[in-house]
């Protein structure tokens, strides 16, 4: 038996191809998600009117629900006017035209209404009726298609795949993020989220603003995703920063995550593994404690740390009491970046690579 509860909002449209929301019928299980409001004809456009056109079927029906749910299964209904006769029983008439929008076409006709159904998948989606959701497209994603994704983690689990080398750009916008982030994805191994490069003997100045770290960059051959960034992503959930140095040197860093501004950034983590072949060492602690760099806060030569390594690096990074070894933004010019393998052997940076990976619930 069919249920005359419709989770379809309907209105008074235009010509463009009718798109269904939703039917919930009772031998249908579909989404709770869509549950909304009952649907409504337009006040003031779809009561007591109908679109005065030769209907392609009419059905004697039990109720509104029944008639759209009719409508929902002719490939040829466009539209519907729902009257009813002196019997006081409800006749469908499925419709094969839609209305211009306007009203211009209805025609007064008492006890009757005209519906039509929208679309409420948004940019461009598209309604599954065999899936009971929303069908996606350009980088969009949620139940109506009204969001992006949070993150690289959460687009690979949604179907994205790159193409190629598995790489693919795309906006993103972490939850409480106050604006989209255009990232680059590597869209393998559940997806990472590229939030720093540096390429192979890239002379860039990393001696920047707080702004600029702040905010990011992209030149020819560094990447800065930005401080505000990475607190946002990493701050959704469970995340893992993932580190290479000159593509063999592979570390991992569990529960990695920035703080926001008002407390520098400051940047945490609960432990640690190396990859299984590329064996590095930890570079964030590496040597005495008191150069390392886990729980110590951003800074730059605008924005200084107490012991003076923002400005004698060179380099915005986090640092302890004393400059470490391992700063991946120093120059590599004018200094010796270095990074260890997993038996504390330090090598010279020629390139490095972070990635963050959400581990979504």
């Amino acid at each position: 038996m069919m249920d005359s509860i419709v989770q379809i909002r309907y209105q008074a449209g235009s010509r463009a191809p009718v798109i269904v929301v939703l039917v919930l019928i009772v031998v249908c299980s579909c989404s709770s998600e869509f549950q909304g409001e009952l649907f409504t004809a337009m006040p003031g456009c779809s009561e007591d009117v109908i679109l005065p056109v030769t209907p392609v079927n009419s059905d004697v029906v039990s109720s509104r629900g029944q008639c759209l749910a009719n409508c929902l299964g002719d490939s040829t209904c466009m539209s519907v006017n729902l009257c009813e006769d002196p019997q006081s029983v409800q006749v469908c008439h499925r419709l094969p035209e839609t209305s211009n929008g306007s009203c211009s076409d209805l025609q007064a006709a008492v006890g009757c209404v005209f519906l039509e159904p929208v679309n409420v998948c948004q940019h461009g989606g598209r309604f599954n009726d065999s899936m009971s959701k929303c069908d996606c497209y350009d980088d969009f994603t949620g139940t109506y298609c009204e969001r992006r994704y949070t993150d690289c983690s959460e687009a690979y689990a949604g179907g994205l795949r790159g193409v190629g080398n598995s790489y693919r750009n795309i906006p993103i916008r972490p939850l409480l993020a106050p604006r989209e982030y255009q990232v680059e994805c590597y869209l393998v191994s559940k997806g990472w989220t590229v939030v720093g490069s540096r390429g192979t003997n890239c002379q860039e100045d990393y001696n920047k603003t707080w702004s600029e770290y702040k905010n990011g960059w992209g030149t020819s051959c560094s990447v800065w995703l930005g401080l505000e960034a990475i607190h946002y992503i990493t701050n959704q959930a469970t995340c893992q920063l993932f580190v290479t140095v000159n593509e063999n040197l592979v570390f991992y860093y569990r529960s990695f995550r920035l703080d926001d501004e008002a407390n520098s950034y400051t940047l945490t983590y609960t432990s640690t593994y190396s990859h299984a072949t590329k064996r590095s060492g930890n570079g964030f602690e590496y040597g005495e404690p008191n150069k390392s760099i886990k729980g110590e806060k951003f800074a730059t030569w605008d924005h200084p740390d107490s012991s003076g390594c923002a400005l004698s690096d060179g380099a915005g990074w986090w640092y302890g009491t004393v400059c470490p070894n391992t700063n991946l933004h120093k120059n590599f010019t004018t200094s010796v970046v270095q990074w260890p393998d997993d038996g504390d052997v330090l090598h010279t940076v020629m390139n490095h690579k972070l990635w963050i990976k959400v581990s979504w619930p």
